[in-house]
């Protein structure tokens, strides 16, 4: 009897251990999302800084700060990227980007007299 019990009990660990590597080796082949870069914006009479430099395809978080009253600057707009936001004074605003196309992409206050440039440079082969 011990002799049938062993192949039984092969055929079993083998198919476990089949079945284990490749759930194992998908997780071991998907990699890790890239980090976000948080990129801080102070608006105070302009943007500083007033042109940020991202590579093609970077994940980028912009944290814009209003530091005025003006009400020139009470929003940001990103008319290529159909964005508006308001920027409440001393309140951090998040806004999280896509990964863009090399190019340039303005940004600006509502009433269009502020302006920044958001430059995304192609990455190098």
């Amino acid at each position: 009897m011990p002799t049938v019990i062993l192949p039984v009990v092969l055929a079993i660990g083998v198919h476990a251990v089949v079945g284990v590597l490749p759930a194992q080796a998908d997780a071991a082949s998907v990699a890790p999302a890239p980090a976000v870069r948080e990129i801080e914006v102070i608006v105070d009479g302009g943007y500083r800084p007033g042109r940020i430099t991202v590579a093609e395809g970077e994940r980028v978080r912009l944290k814009f700060v209003r530091r005025e009253q003006s009400p020139c600057t009470r929003e940001v707009v990103f008319a290529a990227l159909d964005i508006r936001r308001e920027l409440p004074t001393d309140q951090p605003v998040i806004l999280e980007l896509p990964a863009l196309a090399p190019g340039e992409y303005e940004f600006k206050c509502g009433m269009n007299m502020i302006r920044g440039v958001l430059e995304v440079v192609a990455r190098k082969p």
